[in-house]
């Protein structure tokens, strides 16, 4: 019994030991061809954001190389850049990313993820926020549409008061792979029309495979067999 429990958690300690990371730079640490804070996307400066697209020509995406920094001035701001109000640091203390939730400015930060199997799940995770830009003032409300293939889900939606900040926080969420290689995309919905809402991104990971159910049962019939096998020693001791 001793052997056969040592065996189920063995099998799934390596398991979780053997667990792939499937998201390439979800931190935004690497950039190409900028070197502060700056806006990036289709018609910009290019997608900047190494291993992610802002396929969107339309789409405010912003990288932050750190809270309150100014972004670089492009032809939207032509006497100033753009910043945030009240946005703390990153959860790692590095660069993020502020994705624009109005209807006419926002579109999804994607990237294609490979090499998943079909019909097994996977964890994804990830760090967000709801801030404001600073050229504007009032509540705004700020959520995200976090998408896998064909599966999605959306956040609890956010209401930030003027000027104000929420967050940053951390979300879990499973998915099932329906294809060897699926679009990973996150969203930003904010309210109302016109800047400031936006939504800040941090920490993206998306990691299978998660131990399978056989490998629960195994673990759990294990322990189940060591108490059997435990009560009956007992009951043979008192009867000794």
């Amino acid at each position: 019994m001793k052997y056969l429990a040592l065996a189920c958690v063995s099998a799934l300690s390596c398991s979780a030991a053997n667990a792939t990371e499937f998201v390439h730079n979800g931190g935004f640490e690497n950039v190409t061809g900028i070197t502060r804070s700056s806006e990036f996307g289709a018609s910009h400066i290019g997608q900047a954001v190494d291993d992610w697209t802002s396929a969107n020509s339309n789409a405010f995406n912003l990288v932050f190389f750190s809270a309150n920094e100014n972004v670089d001035a492009d032809t939207r701001f032509s006497e100033h850049g753009q910043y945030l109000w009240s946005s703390p640091a990153s959860p790692t203390g590095g660069k993020f990313v502020a994705l624009d939730g109005d209807v006419n400015a926002r579109g999804a930060l994607t990237q294609m993820i490979n090499g998943l199997t079909i019909g097994q799940t996977y964890t994804l995770s990830f760090d967000w926020a709801a801030g404001q830009y600073a050229d504007r003032s009032g509540a705004t409300t700020e959520k995200l549409q976090v998408q896998l293939g064909s599966d999605s889900f959306t956040t609890t939606t956010l209401n930030t008061p003027n000027h104000g900040f929420l967050g940053w926080y951390s979300v879990t969420h499973t998915f099932t792979a329906s294809s060897t290689s699926e679009l990973l995309s996150f969203l930003s919905i904010g309210t109302p029309s016109g800047m400031p809402p936006v939504a800040l991104l941090d920490s993206v990971s998306l990691q299978g495979p998660v131990p399978e159910p056989a490998s629960w049962a195994m673990f759990i019939a294990g322990f189940g067999l060591i108490g059997a096998a435990a009560r009956k020693r007992r009951v043979q001791t008192q009867f000794a």
